[in-house]
Formats: structure tokens, C-alpha cells, sequence
């Protein structure tokens, strides 16, 4: 057989088992073929000794209305030059705006965009004063589950953002009516976990009461957040309501941003093994390559400064997210038949200093530094010495 590429040498991560088996990995018609030593006939032949072959790095929770908004970043070129071959935006729209942004960014983008639809009609209306109407009597459960009919496959569930910012007095109302607009969507066959934005919550809301309501395969971002009443309790230790919820099978993403989380915190959850499941960016406009934010990789990297272990980080950006969005068919494994979304990374050890937003600042573990990007069996990026 010719094939298209052969990956040779390389260390292939397999992501479920999170472990490196140095072996050679083959592409044919866009998707990850059978192959067997000694095969050799390709395309294109790409030789990763000394480096690693990883599925397509998996960007769960980003914003990405380049166009509808002030804050969407640029998928483009903010994931195929990091290796994410696969991204979600994190609820930037509602039900009302979801269309223009799907037809005017979603289908136009490189890399596989999903989406969280936000449970307020109007979305994320952008470094407002009130960035999200969440009056429950205002959520149009009509309009979003005509969105869910329009597109089953892009949208991956509801966001509500759960923070000073957006709750006014309404407590934990919004929450709830997200959830019972869920379950309803879920009785009728789509696939719709409630993604929620954790934040400084207001003092109608305890860190208890928010957590206990989330339900398995709902996700909890910002888990690292450090503002008002955190995941920690006054001694330390990680909050009980937090670890029951992880017991249920409530996901836990570091949803990494900017302000959403400190080094202390960071480090004191680690300790306890208190691992984030998703790893994510949290990017928009202002905060492509600019540190602390940076880049989904900048993320891993202050992790792993933190403390995470290699492979373990790297199911947080494939297997794990593939999983909770409910598209591990699709994306975050090399398996035979499945699309050849590829990220070939260098992983070296550093002493580079990394900060928070806020003075902290620790020398950095590991470097991931991104050498290729293939998104279904096409190289979308290269560095020039590789």
C-alpha cells in the first residue's frame, strides 16, 4: 500500500492507556491507517525520532466569534500553530446569534469548532457591565432547541456563567432552569451537559450549593478560580462538596484564562491530587500570546511547572475533552479508521521562569513546543526545521 504519510520513529501517545510507545504511525485518505514494520512507501515520510506523535490537541473552551464579538480569538491562528486540531467555543452566543456565528466563523475555520450555546439568548454581550442577561424568566428553551435541531453535531451543551457578574439576585435560579432545559433536551435525544462558569460568586451562592447541583458530565470551569469562596476550605484542603462532585462524575477543567487561577492555587490543588480532567485555554481576542494567557500550550506548560505530570496532562487536552464533549469517536485518539488529526510536539526540559496575573511567579518542568499540525490527513503547519 502507498500511503499518504508515515509518522516514523516517533513516540505515539496513547491516550486512553496515557503512556508513549515508540512506533511508527501511518495516514491514508485522511484518516489513521493499519500499517506494520517495514512498510515504507509514502507520500510523505516525516521522521519524529526523539519526538512525539500525539492525537490533535483538543482546545475544549475557547471564544471564537471572531466576527459577532469583541472578544473571539482567531481559530486559525491560534490553534494549528499550537496543535490544536480541535476546538469548542465556550458559550460566547445564544440562541439568537448562534446562526451568524456558526455560518460566518464554525464552518469557515480550520480546525474541527464545536460550541457551548449560552443559555441566555443574547449570549456573552462582551466587557459589559452585566456581560450575560440571566433572568431564567428571559431563557428561551424554544429558540434553543431549535439551535440543538439545526445542529446536533456542533453543539456540545449549555454554558451559564455562575459569577457576580452575570447573577444580579438571582441565585442559583439561572443554574437550575439550565439544568431542566438540559434534562428536556436530553429526553429528546441531544447531546447537552451544562458547562458552567465559576467565578466570584455573590452571597446568595455558596461553592457547596453549586457543586452539588451539577450532575455527572456537567462541567465546573475555572475550577482554580481565586476569587471569593474558592474550592479550598480554610485550612486547605479541597472543598467536600468539590470532591463528591467529582465522585459523580462532575468533569473539572482548569479553563486556564488569565485571572481565573494563581500559581499558590494551582500548586495546593496538585498537591493533593486534585487534578484538573480538561485542560483548556480559555482564549479570546486580547489574550492570543500574550502572557499569562497565551496559548493552550503556555497553559499545559505552567501546569507541569505546577507539578502534573506529563502524560497526564496530555490526556487532559485529547482523551479527556474528547470524551466530555461527547466526541471521542471523532477526535483525542489515534486509532485505525479514526480522522488523522495529528500533533507532533518536541517536549523539552526548561528552567524558564512562568507568572501569574497576580506577582506569582515558578520555574517552568517541561516546554511543549509544536513541530506539525495535520488536520484529516493535510499538514496544516510545519516548523521550518522540522
Amino acid at each position: 500500500m502507498l500511503y499518504d504519510t508515515i509518522f516514523k520513529n516517533g513516540q505515539v501517545f496513547d491516550s486512553e492507556a496515557g503512556k508513549f510507545v515508540k512506533k511508527d504511525l501511518y495516514i491514508k485518505d485522511g484518516v489513521v491507517a493499519e500499517g506494520a514494520p517495514g512498510d515504507e512507501a509514502a507520500k510523505t515520510v516525516v521522521d519524529c525520532e526523539g519526538k512525539f506523535v500525539l492525537p490533535g490537541l483538543i482546545d475544549e473552551h475557547m471564544h471564537l466569534d471572531l466576527y459577532g464579538t469583541i472578544i473571539g480569538a482567531n481559530a486559525d491562528t491560534v490553534c494549528i500553530p499550537n496543535g490544536i486540531t480541535t476546538a469548542c467555543d465556550g458559550g460566547t452566543c445564544g440562541a439568537s446569534n448562534f446562526t451568524l456565528f456558526y455560518n460566518s466563523n464554525i464552518i469557515r475555520y480550520e480546525p474541527h469548532v464545536y460550541s457551548y450555546l449560552n443559555v441566555s439568548t443574547f449570549g456573552n454581550k462582551s466587557l459589559c457591565k452585566h456581560e450575560e442577561n440571566h433572568d431564567p424568566d428571559d431563557f428561551r428553551p424554544d429558540l434553543i432547541e431549535k439551535q440543538f435541531k439545526a445542529h446536533p453535531e456542533t453543539l456540545r451543551g449549555l454554558k451559564v456563567r455562575m459569577c457576580k457578574a452575570t447573577l444580579d439576585d438571582y441565585g442559583m435560579a439561572p443554574l437550575l432552569r439550565a439544568i431542566e432545559i438540559s434534562e428536556d433536551l436530553k429526553a429528546k435525544g441531544h447531546f447537552c451537559p451544562v458547562a458552567i462558569h465559576y467565578d466570584d460568586l455573590p452571597e446568595n451562592v455558596s461553592v457547596e450549593e453549586l457543586f452539588n447541583a451539577l450532575r455527572p458530565g456537567d462541567i465546573a470551569a475555572h475550577v482554580f478560580q481565586c476569587k471569593g469562596e474558592t474550592i479550598f476550605m480554610e485550612d486547605g484542603s479541597i472543598h467536600p462538596a468539590v470532591l463528591r462532585a467529582r465522585e459523580r462524575g462532575v468533569i473539572m477543567d482548569d479553563c486556564h484564562g488569565r485571572v481565573h487561577w494563581t500559581i499558590p492555587h494551582l500548586k495546593a490543588a496538585i498537591g493533593q491530587g486534585f487534578f484538573p480532567d480538561i485542560v483548556s485555554s480559555d482564549c479570546v481576542r486580547i489574550s492570543e500570546y500574550v502572557r499569562p494567557g497565551f496559548s493552550l500550550l503556555y497553559a499545559m506548560c505552567m501546569l507541569s511547572a505546577c507539578g502534573m505530570d506529563t502524560e497526564k496532562l496530555l490526556q487532559c487536552v485529547t482523551i479527556n475533552p474528547a470524551k466530555a464533549m461527547g466526541i471521542a469517536d471523532k477526535a483525542g485518539a489515534l486509532k485505525t479508521g479514526m480522522p488523522a488529526d495529528v500533533t507532533v510536539l518536541d517536549i523539552q526540559d526548561t528552567d524558564m521562569m512562568f507568572k501569574d496575573n497576580y506577582g506569582g511567579e515558578i520555574k517552568g518542568s517541561k516546554l511543549f513546543v509544536p513541530l506539525l499540525t495535520m488536520v484529516d490527513g493535510r499538514v496544516a503547519y510545519r516548523q521550518i526545521f522540522f
